[in-house]
Protein backbone atom coordinates (compact mmCIF):
# COMPACT_ATOMS: atom_id res chain seq x y z
CA UNK A 1 0.00 0.00 0.00
CA UNK A 2 1.49 3.33 -1.08
CA UNK A 3 1.79 6.16 1.41
CA UNK A 4 -0.60 9.10 0.80
CA UNK A 5 1.13 12.33 -0.20
CA UNK A 6 0.04 15.93 0.31
CA UNK A 7 -1.28 17.79 -2.71
CA UNK A 8 1.18 20.62 -2.04
CA UNK A 9 4.02 18.33 -3.07
CA UNK A 10 2.49 18.05 -6.54
CA UNK A 11 2.26 21.84 -7.14
CA UNK A 12 5.25 23.49 -8.78
CA UNK A 13 5.64 26.71 -6.72
CA UNK A 14 8.55 29.17 -6.92
CA UNK A 15 11.06 29.19 -4.09
CA UNK A 16 11.18 32.73 -2.67
CA UNK A 17 12.04 34.52 0.54
CA UNK A 18 8.78 36.50 0.51
CA UNK A 19 6.67 36.10 3.61
CA UNK A 20 3.22 34.58 3.26
CA UNK A 21 1.80 37.45 5.33
CA UNK A 22 2.24 41.13 4.44
CA UNK A 23 2.92 42.03 8.10
CA UNK A 24 2.52 45.70 7.13
CA UNK A 25 2.74 46.96 10.70
CA UNK A 26 6.38 45.87 10.78
CA UNK A 27 7.37 45.98 7.12
CA UNK A 28 6.10 49.47 6.26
CA UNK A 29 8.25 51.29 8.87
CA UNK A 30 11.23 49.24 7.67
CA UNK A 31 10.62 50.30 4.06
CA UNK A 32 10.20 53.95 5.01
CA UNK A 33 13.40 53.81 7.07
CA UNK A 34 15.22 52.34 4.07
CA UNK A 35 13.87 55.14 1.81
CA UNK A 36 14.96 57.81 4.29
CA UNK A 37 18.44 56.42 5.01
CA UNK A 38 19.24 55.94 1.33
CA UNK A 39 17.58 59.24 0.31
CA UNK A 40 15.67 57.50 -2.47
CA UNK A 41 13.34 60.42 -3.21
CA UNK A 42 16.14 63.02 -3.03
CA UNK A 43 18.42 61.07 -5.38
CA UNK A 44 15.71 60.38 -7.96
CA UNK A 45 14.31 63.92 -7.88
CA UNK A 46 17.78 65.42 -8.43
CA UNK A 47 19.52 62.90 -10.70
CA UNK A 48 16.75 61.74 -13.05
CA UNK A 49 17.61 62.64 -16.68
CA UNK A 50 14.38 64.39 -17.75
CA UNK A 51 13.16 67.90 -16.97
CA UNK A 52 11.59 69.04 -13.70
CA UNK A 53 8.01 68.05 -12.89
CA UNK A 54 6.24 70.07 -10.17
CA UNK A 55 2.93 69.05 -8.64
CA UNK A 56 1.20 72.10 -7.17
CA UNK A 57 -0.71 70.75 -4.19
CA UNK A 58 -3.47 72.64 -2.41
CA UNK A 59 -2.49 72.48 1.25
CA UNK A 60 -4.66 70.83 3.92
CA UNK A 61 -5.83 72.71 6.99
CA UNK A 62 -3.68 72.19 10.07
CA UNK A 63 -6.75 71.69 12.23
CA UNK A 64 -6.64 68.14 13.54
CA UNK A 65 -5.76 64.51 12.91
CA UNK A 66 -5.81 62.93 9.46
CA UNK A 67 -8.86 61.15 8.05
CA UNK A 68 -9.78 59.19 4.92
CA UNK A 69 -10.12 62.38 2.87
CA UNK A 70 -6.49 63.24 3.58
CA UNK A 71 -5.42 59.71 2.65
CA UNK A 72 -7.30 59.73 -0.66
CA UNK A 73 -5.99 63.19 -1.56
CA UNK A 74 -2.32 62.61 -0.77
CA UNK A 75 -2.02 59.03 -2.02
CA UNK A 76 -3.56 59.86 -5.41
CA UNK A 77 -1.12 62.75 -5.84
CA UNK A 78 1.77 60.56 -4.69
CA UNK A 79 0.86 58.04 -7.40
CA UNK A 80 1.29 60.81 -9.99
CA UNK A 81 4.67 61.84 -8.54
CA UNK A 82 5.98 58.29 -8.37
CA UNK A 83 4.81 57.64 -11.95
CA UNK A 84 6.74 60.70 -13.11
CA UNK A 85 9.81 59.57 -11.16
CA UNK A 86 9.66 56.17 -12.88
CA UNK A 87 9.38 57.97 -16.21
CA UNK A 88 12.66 59.77 -15.45
CA UNK A 89 11.44 63.24 -14.43
CA UNK A 90 12.95 65.33 -11.64
CA UNK A 91 9.90 65.50 -9.39
CA UNK A 92 9.69 68.43 -6.99
CA UNK A 93 7.00 67.99 -4.35
CA UNK A 94 7.01 70.51 -1.50
CA UNK A 95 4.21 69.78 1.00
CA UNK A 96 2.45 72.65 2.69
CA UNK A 97 -0.20 73.52 5.26
CA UNK A 98 -2.87 76.21 5.53
CA UNK A 99 -2.41 77.51 9.06
CA UNK A 100 -5.02 80.29 9.01
CA UNK A 101 -8.78 80.45 8.99
CA UNK A 102 -11.98 79.64 10.78
CA UNK A 103 -11.59 75.80 10.89
CA UNK A 104 -8.53 76.18 13.12
CA UNK A 105 -10.14 78.82 15.33
CA UNK A 106 -13.27 76.68 15.75
CA UNK A 107 -11.16 73.72 16.87
CA UNK A 108 -9.48 75.92 19.48
CA UNK A 109 -12.80 77.30 20.72
CA UNK A 110 -14.28 73.80 20.97
CA UNK A 111 -11.40 72.73 23.21
CA UNK A 112 -12.00 75.62 25.63
CA UNK A 113 -14.52 75.88 28.45
CA UNK A 114 -17.25 78.50 28.30
CA UNK A 115 -15.63 80.51 31.11
CA UNK A 116 -12.35 80.66 29.19
CA UNK A 117 -14.11 81.85 26.04
CA UNK A 118 -15.81 84.71 27.89
CA UNK A 119 -12.46 86.40 28.64
CA UNK A 120 -10.82 85.50 25.34
CA UNK A 121 -9.35 88.41 23.37
CA UNK A 122 -8.71 88.31 19.60
CA UNK A 123 -4.95 88.40 20.15
CA UNK A 124 -5.05 85.52 22.63
CA UNK A 125 -7.20 83.49 20.22
CA UNK A 126 -4.66 84.05 17.44
CA UNK A 127 -1.82 82.86 19.65
CA UNK A 128 -3.75 79.75 20.67
CA UNK A 129 -4.68 79.07 17.04
CA UNK A 130 -1.02 79.40 16.00
CA UNK A 131 0.14 76.92 18.64
CA UNK A 132 -2.66 74.50 17.72
CA UNK A 133 -1.86 74.74 13.99
CA UNK A 134 1.85 74.07 14.50
CA UNK A 135 1.12 71.01 16.66
CA UNK A 136 -1.42 69.70 14.14
CA UNK A 137 1.04 70.24 11.27
CA UNK A 138 3.69 68.09 12.94
CA UNK A 139 1.16 65.34 13.65
CA UNK A 140 -0.17 65.36 10.08
CA UNK A 141 3.35 65.38 8.65
CA UNK A 142 4.21 62.14 10.43
CA UNK A 143 0.93 60.65 9.26
CA UNK A 144 1.62 61.50 5.62
CA UNK A 145 5.03 59.86 5.92
CA UNK A 146 3.34 56.71 7.23
CA UNK A 147 1.12 56.78 4.13
CA UNK A 148 4.32 56.30 2.15
CA UNK A 149 4.08 59.69 0.45
CA UNK A 150 7.39 61.02 -0.92
CA UNK A 151 8.26 64.69 -0.68
CA UNK A 152 10.51 67.31 0.89
CA UNK A 153 9.05 66.86 4.36
CA UNK A 154 11.96 68.60 6.05
CA UNK A 155 11.25 71.90 4.27
CA UNK A 156 7.47 72.37 4.03
CA UNK A 157 5.76 75.71 3.55
CA UNK A 158 3.45 77.04 6.28
CA UNK A 159 1.15 79.97 5.58
CA UNK A 160 1.83 81.50 9.01
CA UNK A 161 5.59 81.94 8.61
CA UNK A 162 6.74 85.56 8.14
CA UNK A 163 8.55 84.63 4.91
CA UNK A 164 5.39 83.19 3.36
CA UNK A 165 3.23 86.12 4.45
CA UNK A 166 5.80 88.59 3.10
CA UNK A 167 5.79 86.80 -0.26
CA UNK A 168 1.98 86.98 -0.35
CA UNK A 169 2.04 90.72 0.32
CA UNK A 170 4.64 91.15 -2.42
CA UNK A 171 2.50 89.32 -4.98
CA UNK A 172 -0.59 91.27 -3.89
CA UNK A 173 1.33 94.52 -4.34
CA UNK A 174 2.35 93.57 -7.88
CA UNK A 175 -1.26 92.70 -8.72
CA UNK A 176 -2.44 96.03 -7.33
CA UNK A 177 0.15 97.97 -9.33
CA UNK A 178 -0.97 96.18 -12.52
CA UNK A 179 -4.60 97.11 -11.87
CA UNK A 180 -5.85 93.61 -11.07
CA UNK A 181 -7.17 94.63 -7.64
CA UNK A 182 -10.26 96.83 -7.65
CA UNK A 183 -13.28 97.62 -5.54
CA UNK A 184 -16.69 96.52 -6.75
CA UNK A 185 -20.16 95.73 -5.46
CA UNK A 186 -21.24 92.21 -4.50
CA UNK A 187 -23.13 90.56 -1.63
CA UNK A 188 -21.13 89.26 1.32
CA UNK A 189 -22.74 86.33 3.13
CA UNK A 190 -22.65 86.26 6.92
CA UNK A 191 -22.81 83.27 9.27
CA UNK A 192 -24.63 84.19 12.51
CA UNK A 193 -23.44 81.02 14.26
CA UNK A 194 -19.75 81.39 13.35
CA UNK A 195 -19.88 85.21 13.36
CA UNK A 196 -17.81 85.49 10.20
CA UNK A 197 -18.17 86.19 6.49
CA UNK A 198 -18.67 83.23 4.18
CA UNK A 199 -17.46 82.57 0.66
CA UNK A 200 -20.05 81.60 -1.93
CA UNK A 201 -18.56 78.09 -2.10
CA UNK A 202 -19.24 77.65 1.63
CA UNK A 203 -23.01 78.09 1.23
CA UNK A 204 -24.68 74.70 1.38
CA UNK A 205 -28.43 74.14 1.54
CA UNK A 206 -30.21 70.82 2.12
CA UNK A 207 -32.33 69.44 -0.70
CA UNK A 208 -35.79 70.97 -0.73
CA UNK A 209 -34.70 74.03 1.22
CA UNK A 210 -36.80 77.16 0.80
CA UNK A 211 -34.95 80.38 1.51
CA UNK A 212 -36.71 82.90 3.74
CA UNK A 213 -34.35 85.70 2.80
CA UNK A 214 -35.83 89.03 1.71
CA UNK A 215 -34.51 91.95 -0.30
CA UNK A 216 -34.98 95.38 1.26
CA UNK A 217 -34.24 98.69 -0.45
CA UNK A 218 -32.72 101.44 1.67
CA UNK A 219 -32.52 105.02 0.56
CA UNK A 220 -29.00 106.43 0.16
CA UNK A 221 -28.79 109.80 1.89
CA UNK A 222 -25.10 110.38 1.26
CA UNK A 223 -22.52 108.41 -0.72
CA UNK A 224 -18.89 108.24 0.28
CA UNK A 225 -16.20 109.60 -2.01
CA UNK A 226 -15.06 106.10 -3.00
CA UNK A 227 -18.60 105.06 -3.95
CA UNK A 228 -19.62 108.12 -5.96
CA UNK A 229 -17.95 107.03 -9.19
CA UNK A 230 -19.55 103.58 -8.93
CA UNK A 231 -23.03 104.81 -8.03
CA UNK A 232 -23.21 107.77 -10.42
CA UNK A 233 -24.23 105.77 -13.56
CA UNK A 234 -26.98 103.99 -11.59
CA UNK A 235 -28.26 107.22 -10.09
CA UNK A 236 -28.34 108.87 -13.53
CA UNK A 237 -30.38 106.00 -14.98
CA UNK A 238 -32.78 106.06 -12.03
CA UNK A 239 -33.24 109.82 -12.42
CA UNK A 240 -34.04 109.44 -16.11
CA UNK A 241 -36.51 106.64 -15.48
CA UNK A 242 -38.27 108.47 -12.69
CA UNK A 243 -38.57 111.58 -14.89
CA UNK A 244 -40.15 109.58 -17.72
CA UNK A 245 -42.58 107.94 -15.34
CA UNK A 246 -43.71 111.28 -13.98
CA UNK A 247 -44.27 112.65 -17.49
CA UNK A 248 -46.13 109.54 -18.57
CA UNK A 249 -43.79 109.05 -21.50
CA UNK A 250 -42.06 105.86 -20.33
CA UNK A 251 -44.30 103.42 -22.24
CA UNK A 252 -43.49 103.15 -25.91
CA UNK A 253 -40.34 105.32 -25.84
Amino acid sequence: MTEAKSYKDTVNLPKTQFDMRANAKVREPELQKFWAENRIYENLSQNNPKEIFILHDGPPYANGTLHMGHALNKILKDIINKYKLLRGYKVRYVPGWDCHGLPIELKVLQSMKSQEREHLTPLTLRHKARDFALAAQKEQCEGFKRYGVWGDWEHPYLTLTPEYEAAQIGVFGQMALKGYIYRGLKPVYWSPSSQTALAEAELEYPEGHTSRSIYVAFGVTKAGEAAKDVLMPFLTILALLSGRLRLGRFRGT
